[in-house]
């Protein structure tokens, strides 16, 4: 064969590979997200658009965050991609069950599933806190036929790459109650929550998309102490708080390791504290970790640990060995203003 020939050969092949790589669904197309879509999950759950004659909501496209159970739809005319991120409470997984569906798998078009959330930036929850793999965690509805779709923690993505002739489908989205929740994600700008192991051995953590503050209210991590420094004679058992502008904890600085035990435990689980907002002028930021936090009941700051995490990601990972009931109860703040102390890769 001439060299002309084995030239066009190999053309073929490399568009005949590139057409199939675009045309499978992978976790990989979760990794596209700009800013402009960052700045829509940071919005966090808003009112969405109805119609009187259904009650059903409309999705909105590109991107949508969904906090609110109920029925939604969507509805296209031409071919486009959508990705919807569904947040339930701190105590429930996502349920999403699809009960009407127009032409939703022909030609190049997909439903994808993903259990957790897949940025630019990273998976959260990482693999080395979730049960599954990354590519397990993808549920093609398309291929499997499932029509009822659940999640391993309080946050899914769904993403939906309409055909050129167009489609349209239906879903409903429920908070499913669970008794050991372990993963939380938030679009809430302030709560109370608690991350526990249960006994058992795993890792659990807690992330938000913007900078905030961490104020202790309880903690029992690894071996009985009342040191007043609560350093870690060990890793196995331990409080992380970091903060990063990637999910990857390679990429994240570790802004506090803890142990031991302080605080009270009589603080609701996951509930929303009384907060009042720091006043005009007031500083912000690291250096300002206390006086941006000021509550009504000052009973509620027992421990008086408050940790600033002031990069895009926030983040409070529970490491536990399962030699211990290990529990960590805090409040995070939400930051007001626009603030990045890390370095953007």
């Amino acid at each position: 064969m001439s060299r002309s020939g084995v030239v066009c050969v190999l053309t073929i092949a490399v568009l005949c590979i590139a057409e199939i790589v675009n045309a499978a669904p992978a976790p990989e197309r979760y990794f596209g997200f700009d800013q402009s879509a960052m700045r829509v999950f940071r919005r966090g759950g808003q009112s969405v658009k109805s119609t009187s004659a259904s009650s059903a909501k409309e999705l909105e496209c590109p991107y949508d965050v969904i906090t609110q159970p109920g029925e939604y739809y969507i509805r296209a005319a031409e071919a486009h991609a959508c990705t919807w991120l569904f947040i339930s409470g701190a105590n429930s997984v996502v349920e999403l069950e699809l009960v009407e569906v127009e032409l939703p798998c022909v030609d190049n078009s997909f439903i994808e599933f993903f259990d957790g959330v897949a940025l630019q930036m990273g998976v959260f929850p990482t693999e080395a806190d979730h049960e599954l793999t990354s590519q397990e965690r993808v549920n093609l509805p398309c291929k499997t036929g499932n029509r009822v779709l659940v999640s391993s923690q309080n946050v899914a993505m769904l993403t939906y790459q309409f055909p050129a002739s167009g489609a349209a489908f239906r879903l409903l989205f429920k908070h499913k109650s669970i008794q050991d929740p372990c993963n939380i994600f938030i679009a809430e700008t302030s709560g109370a929550f608690t991350l526990s192991n249960y006994g058992r051995e795993r890792n659990c953590s807690f992330a938000g998309i913007f900078p905030g503050y961490i104020n202790v209210m309880h903690m029992a991590v690894g071996r009985e102490t009342n040191e007043a420094r609560l350093k870690c004679k060990d890793f196995n058992d331990m409080a992380m708080f970091l903060e990063g502008n990637s999910f990857e904890f390679s990429k994240m600085n570790i802004e506090q390791r803890m142990c031991g035990r302080t605080g009270t435990s009589t603080f609701a689980r996951n509930t929303t504290p009384e907060l009042v907002a720091p006043s005009v002028g007031e500083a912000h930021g690291r250096d300002a970790a206390i006086s941006s936090l000021v509550y009504k009941n000052r009973a509620q700051c027992t421990s008086g640990i408050n940790i600033p995490l002031m990069c895009q990601f926030s983040m409070v990972r529970l490491v536990s060995s399962g030699l211990y009931e290990n529990s960590l109860t805090f409040i995070f703040t939400r930051e007001a203003k626009e603030i990045n102390e890390c370095s953007v890769y």
